[in-house]
């Protein structure tokens, strides 16, 4: 491999080590800090679900090593999870009076609150299965599912093995007892279970009780999406990777050595697929960890700030003629762009609705207003991406209750993922003439990830995007394209192109001697030529700036060739999720917002789209912003040459932090 890259893998885990750093930071808030274990835990699940598989079936010497490095650094950050959950979190949890029950000795009170808890409640999930290694048996956990691998001890010395569920799937993960006096006390279902085994096993005894938990790979491919039904073939390989091969056995490290034989026999498991854990598995359940002191130990409310513009007047559509219209989510509320389709469902002069929906909320008021405006008569056309990996049974359930109601559903185009966040309201004016409404976003249509996912929306009736628009929405509906978009970058059309040629532009310049910079914020950088290029632009001297939130398979700071290069991390209190380009074009500033990272599925498999800002005032807020993300020395990490992360000190200087920095911007602006 080129000593100027890493291996995704790597710099997914470096980017989660940042997740483990904030939840180990003393300065954040208890229950931010829970939840930023949550977060690592989800994305560790989420990472042996989707990237390792095709390391264990691709059986080289290089990927072993691969995996070997990856194995050891997951054992660490387990490790580290865990010590931060033990020696920081349950202490400070005690200090506020608040008791976790976990290996402590649990009140008499309690145990009899439990005990009712798991006779009247947990008892009617639990299923148990018992072991038989002598007879030919195919023994199956379920993907993710929690369990307890139980020893057992007859009266005559035999020993045997059973496992049975802990239905986290069913109930609360944690629940809160009784408290006494001041002080509250929480215990978890696991531990509920395991003082409570005695109803289960009556005529044995318990030797040994311990969690285990099956990762399945949930990756799937269709091989032939020309031809057949796409739908139906996304259905059964949706059910399929629910009995998908195992890429991580997760078991408690006290297991003795008979009963990790005795799991690896029974559920057929591969050496490098046993990894040791904690006594407790999927917690990312601490999102829900109970806070009997709220609103006390969470962190700073930031409630959704206004956008005057659209408070000053009743028809959202009146202010988007006069003016473009930009919003920073979640700084600024969501409402408006629910406001956008609501207003759209009942304005008599509405005629047509266009949207591409990629992931929308389980209870999505988009889709809803999208309902009301068919059923009040608009025509409405939505683009559903049901190949939206995790969110398929979602898409597909709003598909069909949109269908039901008179919409016309397009899905899923073959070898194509539709990522772009675009739509488009079309309404005639007092003269009948048509006028078109175009929203366009680097985040999804869901009002429950856009209260805590970093994004703008975009409001413009200018023709120049009407125009563009117009083509991508004819390619998502006859498969044909009626030629490039002239003004925004298109993924599947012009983008990948447009952005070499932008970079050539900046080496070009800085040969010339004059201004050159590129700089990009994303969420992912791999795609080969734009790495080849952005070399090319170091080289060239031109100045390279990158805030990549996860994967960056680019090394920086390599004499000779990314030397020019600076690559950067912010993990905070809102997940960093806009998309930035911005090229420094000799003085003339191009800045695109965008759906898409530098990624080689986004630019090479997916319909996104890119959109460039042309009013004064909002390329001064995008600048503001950056500069404020790049002078932030409280959360940013440098990403050393090595892929490491280097978290930012401010020394003798004043604490810059640069999420509450914007969020402050913005309302100062809102003053005025």
């Amino acid at each position: 491999m080129e000593n100027y890259l890493i291996p995704s893998e790597i710099s997914w885990l470096s980017f989660n080590s940042c997740i483990l750093e904030e939840a180990d930071d003393s300065t954040n808030a208890l229950y931010e800090r829970i939840k930023f274990l949550a977060i690592h835990s989800s994305n560790l699940d989420e990472f042996f679900r989707v990237k390792i598989r095709k390391l264990f079936i691709k059986n080289s010497k290089k990927n072993k090593a691969l995996l070997e490095k990856i194995l050891i650094e997951v054992n660490a950050q387990q490790n580290r999870f865990g010590a931060i959950w033990k020696n920081s979190i349950l202490p400070e949890l005690e200090m506020h009076n608040i008791v976790y029950y976990e290996n402590q000795e649990i009140l008499d009170t309690h145990l009899q609150e439990i005990e009712y808890y798991f006779k009247s409640i947990i008892l009617s999930y639990i299923q148990i299965v018992y072991i038989s290694l002598n007879q030919p048996k195919t023994y199956f956990l379920n993907n993710r599912g929690l369990y307890f691998l139980v020893k057992l001890k007859d009266t005559e010395g035999n020993f045997s093995y059973s496992y049975l569920n802990i239905p986290s799937d069913k109930l609360d993960r944690y629940k809160q007892l009784q408290s006494q006096g001041d002080t509250h006390y929480i215990i978890s279902i696991d531990t509920i279970i395991k003082n409570c085994l005695s109803f289960i096993f009556p005529s044995g005894k318990v030797v040994s009780c311990h969690a285990i938990k099956l990762n399945r790979d949930e990756n799937y491919l269709i091989e032939d999406e020309n031809s057949g039904d796409l739908i139906a073939k996304i259905e059964a390989k949706i059910e399929e990777r629910k009995r998908g091969s195992s890429t991580r056995f997760l078991y408690d490290s006290s297991m003795d050595a008979e009963t990790i034989s005795v799991c690896k026999k029974a559920f057929r498991l591969k050496k490098e697929e046993m990894i040791k854990g904690g006594s407790h598995h999927n917690l990312y359940d601490l999102f829900k960890f109970p806070n009997p002191a709220k609103p006390n130990l969470q962190g700073t409310n930031y409630p959704g700030l206004k956008h005057l513009p659209f408070e000053n007047r009743k028809s959202i559509f009146e202010v988007i003629d006069k003016k473009n219209q930009l919003l920073h989510f979640p700084y600024q509320s969501y409402y408006y762009v629910l406001q956008f389709f609501n207003q759209a469902a009942i304005n008599k002069n509405v005629l047509e609705i266009k949207i591409t929906l990629y992931r929308i909320s389980s209870q999505s008021l988009i889709a809803n207003a999208l309902i009301s405006a068919a059923k009040n008569g608009k025509k409405v056309t939505v683009f559903v991406e049901v190949k939206a990996r995790f969110d398929e049974y979602n898409n597909l359930f709003w598909s069909r209750e949109m269908k039901n109601a008179g919409i016309k559903i397009i899905q899923s185009m073959p070898n194509l993922k539709v990522h772009a966040k675009i739509a488009m309201v079309i309404m005639k004016d007092k003269y009948g003439n048509k006028k078109h409404y175009n929203y366009l976003s680097t985040g999804n249509f869901n009002e429950s990830t856009a209260s805590v996912y970093s994004d703008f929306g975009f409001f413009t009736s200018e023709k120049k995007y009407t125009d563009d628009l117009k083509k991508v929405f004819t390619f998502l509906k006859t498969k044909k394209k009626t030629g490039a978009p002239k003004h925004i970058l298109a993924a599947g059309f012009n983008m990948k192109e447009s952005l070499l040629e932008l970079i050539d532009n900046e080496i070009t310049n800085k040969k010339a001697g004059k201004k050159a910079s590129v700089f990009l914020k994303v969420n992912g950088v791999d795609e080969k030529d734009v790495i080849e290029k952005l070399i090319e632009a170091s080289r060239a001297g031109v100045a390279v700036t990158l805030i990549v939130r996860g994967i960056c398979t680019l090394l920086p700071g390599i004499k000779g060739i990314t030397e020019n290069i600076k690559i950067y991390r912010i993990v905070d209190m809102f997940l960093e999720h806009a998309r930035i380009y911005k090229f420094g074009n000799n003085g003339n500033e191009k800045i695109y917002l965008s759906s898409a990272d530098m990624l080689s599925r986004n630019l090479n498999r997916r319909i996104e789209v890119a959109f460039p800002l042309t009013d004064e005032k909002h390329i001064t807020e995008i600048n503001e912003i950056i500069a404020l993300q790049l002078s932030d020395n409280t959360k940013k990490r440098t990403i050393n040459s090595f892929g490491t992360n280097d978290l930012e000190k401010s020394g003798e200087m004043p604490e810059r932090r640069a999420q509450t920095e914007i969020y402050n911007m913005i309302a100062v602006a809102n003053k005025f």
